[in-house]
């Protein structure tokens, strides 16, 4: 795979995690307008809508040219690396470990700053849910899984060809 490749992948990656992110906050922006007497944020609603679905588009359907956008020219052609499957089982596990700690980095700051805020003198004393411990220790979990991943994938890596071929040796 050349680097122009290996940077349109990650660009159709994005895009998927753009796109998923987008379907999930609608709801959210929907129960804002219902809260807002303005009707003008229903066409500022339309409109971010609009233009992050046509950015998904474009990412999707145009990565490579995103990716020559993005590299910086060289003076030689194309240069193709193999990539054989130990390294793109390890580059796989890395790419889903910076995925997951995508999602658990807003919830850790969210926890970090609802617990600093319940400890200020003039807050009064916050009684915590079972449910919002329990989403505390889910988040902790998240984020300790995605460093795992992304700092630990040779480990994984190790673990995952142990049970496959049953030895310590590469991917056949």
């Amino acid at each position: 795979m050349s680097r122009e490749d290996v940077i349109a992948v990650a660009v159709r990656l994005f895009a998927i995690f753009l796109l998923v992110t987008i379907v999930r906050s609608f709801p959210s922006a929907m129960a804002l307008i219902g809260q807002v007497e303005l009707k003008p944020s229903l066409v500022l609603v339309a409109l971010v809508s609009v233009l992050s679905l046509a950015l998904c588009a474009y990412l999707w359907f145009f990565p490579l040219t995103v990716a020559r956008k993005l590299l910086p020219a060289m003076r030689e052609p194309r240069s193709e690396t193999a990539m054989d499957g130990s390294v793109a089982l390890t580059v796989g596990l890395t790419l889903l470990g910076v995925w997951v700690l995508s999602h658990a980095l807003p919830d850790a700051i969210y926890w970090v700053t609802l617990f600093l805020l319940s400890r200020r003198i003039d807050a009064g004393h916050i009684d915590w849910q079972h449910e919002q411990i329990a989403n505390i220790i889910a988040t902790a979990g998240q984020l300790a899984l995605a460093l795992w991943l992304i700092f630990g994938s040779s480990g994984i890596k190790r673990l995952i060809l142990r049970f496959r071929n049953g030895q310590d040796g590469e991917l056949r």
